[in-house]
């Protein structure tokens, strides 16, 4: 009764999705595996449509390294086990000075920015929003990030960071190893 399953399952994680040219692992406070989740997450909240201006998420939520050679869906897995979804969030100007202190303790995180250097470098107006890509766990305040849970705004996309990952990885092969750890 097991074995079927037990063969399809296989079947699917060892499934090739991409390539990847060297060996990618975290490291703190940021790494290009860290940065290039960022980037495919944000990637995958700006398909819904929604604004978004970067994408921070934590370091512990990154389970596994990056082997150079084929990458599967295995391995993404490996990477990202849980069944955390993207939230995009909208923090005001005083939010953000409050979110930048929590990540400073924290010795950093994987981040990733769209047009964030440029929005905060013309930056005059205190009332100003910043849209914010995360996971759930840590839009529920997860892993010390309580001030997200009080964010103007709050939208649950239903995409599963790993599924971002999978949709990214089969558009970039070779996977492109441009993403510039932050100094966030």
């Amino acid at each position: 009764m097991i074995t079927p399953y037990k063969k399809g399952m296989s079947k699917a994680m060892n499934e090739v999705i991409g390539f990847c040219p060297a060996f990618l692992e975290k490291e703190k406070p940021s790494s290009i595996l860290g940065s290039f989740m960022a980037e495919a997450t944000l990637q995958a909240a700006a398909s819904t449509g929604e604004k978004v201006d970067f994408c921070l998420l934590n370091y512990g939520g990154i389970r596994s390294t990056l082997d150079s050679g084929n990458i599967t869906i295995g391995e993404v897995f490996e990477i990202m086990p849980f069944e955390n979804e993207i939230t995009i969030l909208t923090l005001s100007k005083a939010q953000m000075d409050t979110l930048y202190t929590v990540i400073a303790k924290k010795g950093g995180e994987p981040f990733a920015n769209r047009n964030w250097q440029e929005k905060t470098a013309n930056h005059k107006a205190t009332s100003a929003s910043f849209r914010l890509v995360t996971n759930d766990y840590m839009a529920n305040g997860g892993d010390n990030y309580t001030i997200l849970t009080h964010a103007k705004e709050r939208i649950d996309t239903g995409i599963k960071i790993r599924d971002g990952l999978i949709t990214y990885i089969k558009a970039h092969n070779p996977l492109p190893l441009i993403y510039k750890p932050s100094r966030n």
